[in-house]
């Protein structure tokens, strides 16, 4: 764990090709060779057996184990299969191109036992997996005879070969791993999750802070990350435009958009080979500060205006937030719509009757965006959340659907449109 000194600011530093989701990828290697056998590690590879054109293969060792098992985001359904409250899912092994992963959270995600090699001390599971990423952990050991999602006295854990970033052992449990495109197999290609292999990659900072004149008990120390962009320069004439990203309910935290949404990822790719100009991200961790947009206004944004070269008025500013991070984002607009040009709304903002409405003439210098998967109850929220926006005379905002539940799944496909279609636009 790091350590803390309240009062003044830490920041650990990670490059970007220390990400999570580094699993070995290899060409082309047979699973019945012995040199498959023999590795030790999670890994990724084409196979023309393959329903996608690639399998993972998962690796966990602990020869001492009785038990090991597997939990992925891979239960998959389909448009055909769904409805905005109901869906049947089918397993991997059932995958047809078009299909999704549909849960909510990571208890809906499915476990499977994991098979040991007495030779090497490794437990084994093999999938095959559409392009994109894709968020697992291990769950070892645990009471004797128990059902495949019960973890009572279990030690669950991220992959200790392919770890997340995380500031503090255990703030992260699940690893990530990256499937490329197969065009022949596969007609979703989300290779821009992929992480690159060159050096047009950033970097991350994680921060400490004190939240002076806050007065909450907290739920955790306070503290964000910072993306900043392949060849950043502290010195540079023009000051960065900045975004602030918030997460959601849940196990969540400042790493959860680097973790499972990959930011870093698609913002190399964005800035690498989609013409996107450079800029910052400064990734909230709302659970040090139960959600208060205040603090990201009168704490955060002076620690990161003071800290960095971005800039510090509305035009140079953007915040997103998925879920409840999107009701934040929604509550900033209401109070301070102006601290911001750029609002990208995500899967949430919803309004009860009793709750504040838009002022009218407010949001006339604010550019807003609203998303939401078609397979989750945000979608309702989204247009009521339009709705509201209406009344008050706004009608020049943007509405972007996809395919997809109220998960990463979905978020990830969010951020890259929310970036080509709105932001600095």
């Amino acid at each position: 764990m790091l350590a803390i000194k309240r009062g003044f600011i830490l920041a650990v530093l990670f490059a970007a090709l220390a990400a999570p989701g580094q699993a070995r990828y290899l060409e082309r290697m047979a699973i019945d060779s012995r040199e498959f056998a023999l590795l030790e590690t999670t890994t990724v590879f084409q196979s023309d057996e393959s329903p996608t054109g690639y399998y993972a293969t998962f690796r966990y060792k602990a020869p001492e184990a009785k038990r090991v098992r597997i939990r992925g985001e891979w239960s998959f359904s389909g448009a055909r299969l769904s409805s905005l409250h109901t869906s049947e899912n089918v397993m991997p092994g059932d995958y047809a191109d078009g299909m999704f992963p549909l849960q909510v959270d990571q208890n809906d995600w499915p476990a499977f036992d994991m098979e040991l090699c007495e030779q090497t001390g490794v437990w084994i599971y093999t999938i095959a997996l559409p392009c994109g990423v894709w968020s697992y952990r291990f769950i070892v050991d645990g009471k004797e005879g128990a059902e495949l999602t019960d973890y009572e006295n279990a030690f669950v854990t991220s992959d200790p070969n392919n770890p997340p970033v995380e500031r503090s052992l255990g703030q992260q449990t699940n690893s990530q791993v990256f499937v490329p495109f197969d065009a022949d197999k596969q007609t979703a290609d989300f290779s821009i999750q992929l992480p690159r292999t060159d050096e047009k990659t950033g970097t991350l900072e994680i921060l400490y802070y004190d939240p002076e004149g806050l007065n909450y008990e907290l739920l955790d120390e306070p503290s964000v990350a910072v993306y900043l962009p392949c060849g950043y320069d502290p010195s540079r004439e023009e000051a960065y435009k900045v975004l602030y990203a918030s997460h959601g309910g849940g196990v969540e935290s400042e790493t959860s958009w680097w973790n499972k949404g990959v930011i870093g990822n698609l913002t190399d790719n964005l800035l690498a080979d989609y013409g996107v100009e450079p800029f910052v991200i400064v990734l909230l961790n709302n659970y040090a500060d139960s959600f208060d947009h205040a603090n990201m206004l009168k704490n955060v944004i002076p620690l990161i205006e003071g800290r960095y070269n971005v800039r510090s008025d509305a035009e140079g500013k953007a915040l997103c937030g998925i879920s409840k991070g999107a009701i934040l984002a929604k509550n900033v607009l209401i109070d301070s719509p102006d601290s911001f040009r750029y609002y990208g709304l995500f899967s949430g903002a919803y309004f009860s009757e009793s709750e504040e409405r838009f002022e009218t003439g407010s949001l006339d210098n604010c550019e807003i965006y609203l998303a939401a998967g078609e397979r989750e109850t945000g979608l309702t929220a989204m247009y009521r959340t339009a709705e509201k926006l209406a009344n008050a005379g706004k009608t020049d905002f943007r509405v972007f659907t996809v395919m997809g539940g109220h998960n990463w799944y979905t978020w990830r496909q969010v951020y890259v449109d929310f970036v080509l279609t709105e932001l600095w636009k």
